[in-house]
C-alpha cells in the first residue's frame, strides 16, 4: 500500500494551496493508495470528502503535524489538538495514552548548513557523523520513527535523516510535505499490507512493516535511499 504521510491542505494549513478534492484525484492520477492529511496543529474530518476519496479508491488518515520545542512531529492516533503537546515530552505521553505513534519530520531541513546555523539553537552539526545529529536533536528520543524521505528537503538531508534513523535502529518514513498537487507522492511509505483505519495504520507501524520511496508523482518509484 502506498501512502504519502505527510501532506497539508486548504482546508486545514494556511500555508497550502491543495485542495482536499484537487489532491484526491491528483492521487488517483498519479496511483496513490492513500494519504496522511497532517495540518498545521490541527485535525478535520469530513464525510463529503472522505466519501469522494473513498469512491476514488484512496483511503485518508488523519494526522497532526504539532509544532513543539524541538522541531515538527508527526502525530498519529489523535482526532485533535491537545493542549500542552507543544513540548515534546508531554506529547510523547500523551500519544503513549492512546497507543498512538510519533514521527520525527523533516529533522535536519536547514540544520546542515552553516549559512543557517544562526536561525537554530541546536548545537552545529558534522553532516558527515550521524551521531552529531543524535546528539544535536533532543526530539530524536522521543519518537517512533523518523521521516528520512521529506519532498521539501535537499538530498543532503534526507540521507543524513536515513543514516541518523540506521544509527537509532529506526525505521524510515516518507513523505512528501506536500502543499500542492504536483509533489504529492513525491515521497511515499510502502506498507506491507492494507489498511484502512488510523489504528491499523499504527499497527503496522509498530510491526516495522513499511519502508520509504520516492518517485510516485513521476512514474518512477523507487527504494530510498
Amino acid at each position: 500500500m502506498l501512502i504519502d504521510f505527510h501532506v497539508h491542505t486548504t482546508r486545514g494549513s494556511a500555508d497550502s494551496n491543495l485542495d482536499p478534492f484537487a489532491m484526491i484525484d491528483q492521487a488517483q492520477r498519479i496511483g496513490l493508495d492513500g494519504i496522511c492529511v497532517t495540518e498545521h496543529d490541527h485535525a478535520w474530518t469530513d464525510p463529503a470528502i472522505e466519501d469522494y476519496a473513498r469512491a476514488r479508491g484512496v483511503t485518508l488518515f488523519c494526522g497532526i503535524e504539532v509544532t513543539t520545542e524541538w522541531g515538527h512531529v508527526g502525530a498519529f492516533g489523535l482526532d485533535r489538538y491537545v493542549g500542552g503537546i507543544y513540548k515534546v515530552k508531554e506529547l510523547r505521553r500523551v500519544i503513549n495514552d492512546v497507543g498512538g505513534f510519533l514521527i520525527a519530520n523533516h529533522p535536519f531541513r536547514y540544520k546542515l548548513d552553516p549559512r543557517f546555523q544562526f536561525i537554530h539553537k541546536t548545537p552545529p552539526i558534522d553532516p558527515t557523523d550521524p551521531d552529531s545529529g543524535i546528539q544535536a536533536l533532543e526530539v530524536l528520543q522521543y519518537v517512533d520513527a523518523v521521516e528520512v524521505v521529506n519532498g521539501a528537503c535537499s538530498e543532503q538531508e534526507n540521507l543524513f535523516a536515513h543514516a541518523v534513523a540506521e544509527r537509532l535502529g529506526c525505521k524510515g518514513i516518507g513523505g512528501s510535505d506536500s502543499h500542492s498537487a504536483a509533489s504529492l507522492g513525491c515521497a511515499v511509505t510502502i506498507l506491507e499490507r492494507t489498511v484502512s483505519t488510523v489504528q491499523e495504520l499504527i499497527e503496522e507501524l509498530k510491526a516495522g512493516r513499511y519502508r520509504a520511496a520516492q518517485g510516485l508523482n513521476i512514474g518512477q518509484l523507487r527504494a530510498f535511499p
